[in-house]
């Protein structure tokens, strides 16, 4: 079975966003599934360290979602999927994390930047898949969804 790290699409126009005046241009775009709970709670975390606003989120579960050019709504619920503003490439699963960590302050950063290896990311990959399998059961039970 290979394992899929990342593909490219052509890059979509990211409005900026802004916690404070110390903000910059954010360097990714997260699409994650709002309406999921383990999810939710998972980016309500990364968004706590998220100071500077490197990291634009895009809850994909309303209606009429901003969908990257070449995605549907459907397919970035069921993946995690992150876009690198300054190149327009796609990421999903473990090499989407990687990316969204090298955005954040120290230590999240460096534990990106080697997340970002290859043989690093073939890693996680195999627990994000394991994780996705079980997202039904770990929001039911944890977070009781139904």
């Amino acid at each position: 079975m290979a394992i899929e790290l990342h593909y490219t699409h052509n890059m979509q126009t990211a409005n900026s966003q802004a916690n404070d005046g110390n903000a910059i241009d954010p360097e990714v775009v997260v699409y994650f599934d709002g309406s999921c709970p383990m999810c939710s709670k998972e980016i309500q975390f990364y968004k706590g360290l998220d100071k500077r606003a490197r990291i634009l989120w895009e809850d994909v579960a309303g209606e009429n979602p901003r969908c990257p050019i070449g995605y549907d709504q459907a397919t970035l619920m069921a993946r995690f999927h992150v876009k690198e503003v300054a190149s327009g490439k796609i990421f999903h699963g473990a090499a989407g994390f990687a990316r969204v960590w090298c955005a954040l302050p120290a230590p999240w950063r460096g534990l990106g930047k080697i997340a970002t290896f290859a043989p690093i990311t073939w890693a996680m990959e195999i627990g994000y898949r394991l994780t996705l399998r079980l997202r039904p059961i770990i929001a039911r039970r944890i977070f009781g969804a139904r």
